[in-house]
């Protein structure tokens, strides 16, 4: 774990000495959420409420959106947002002759140190939403913050992971991202009691992003709906390990796909 503790480290510290574009890349980042947050509260002061949530419990939902997407995007957007890349430019081919675990080291040595302003963003949100809503501040919230926040993380990691590795066989599976991941997750921005229920059911069963904020948040808010509500609210943490684990083990298909081929 010190190896990649180092990796990290100098991946950080590189990407700082470039003062310019790491304040550009914040710049851009902040722009993009900002847009989202924007449209969010034009909407509420527009209808009041969305699917009977109001204004706090829908920003509720943001803030873990954005601060779950920040994690998982710090250490796996740089590297399997590019997978493609790196199997065509021959980049992960150096990958495999290290002596190291190659999802941690790509992790490690493609880290991204650009998402500093949405933690900021996400932070404040969530700071905010929780002293509104008079959610108690105890130990045993920050804990379950805490996990929810970790596990979500996880889920988002495994979108990343589960729609890049399919490069491995097509080639480019930028527009899977985009089709299965950035699209779907638009959703959970808000309510899911405001869908079909097939939409329910897609973003619970079988992509499980509803667990990122939808589910979770209730947890928070002390509020029941959805699919089997009363159980769901304590998954998040339970789904975020399963999913990851899950993409871990497509991860070494991909790998075996490619090595079978004498890459």
């Amino acid at each position: 774990m010190r190896v990649y503790g180092a990796l990290l480290k100098n991946g950080f510290l590189t990407q700082l000495t470039h003062k310019g574009q790491y304040a550009m890349r914040m710049l851009a980042k902040i722009m993009g959420w900002s847009t989202g947050l924007i449209m969010v509260l034009i909407l509420l002061k527009r209808f009041g409420q969305i699917g009977g949530w109001n204004r706090e419990e829908i920003l509720l939902l943001y803030a873990f959106d954005v601060l779950s997407y920040s994690v998982a995007a710090t250490f796996f957007m740089g590297s399997f947002g590019k997978l493609y890349r790196l199997i065509r430019q021959g980049e992960l081919d150096c990958v495999l002759t290290k002596p190291t675990d190659p999802m941690l080291y790509m992790a490690a040595t493609h880290v991204s140190a650009g998402y500093t302003s949405n933690y900021l963003i996400g932070g404040a949100v969530l700071l905010i939403c929780m002293i509104r809503l008079e959610i108690p501040i105890t130990l045993s919230n920050v804990f379950c913050l805490a996990a929810d926040l970790a596990g979500a993380s996880l889920i988002q990691a495994a979108g990343f992971v589960f729609t890049a590795v399919p490069a491995f066989w097509i080639g480019d599976s930028e527009g899977l991202y985009r089709l299965l991941y950035k699209n779907l997750t638009e959703f959970i921005q808000y309510p899911l009691s405001i869908y079909h229920r097939g939409i329910r059911e897609l973003l619970t069963f079988v992509l499980p992003y509803a667990f990122i904020s939808y589910y979770p948040v209730q947890l928070f808010i002390s509020r029941q709906e959805g699919i089997c509500p009363g159980i769901f609210r304590y998954l998040t943490p339970a789904v975020g390990c399963g999913a990851f684990f899950l993409s871990r083990i497509f991860w070494q298909l991909g790998l075996r796909a490619y090595s079978g081929t004498g890459s």
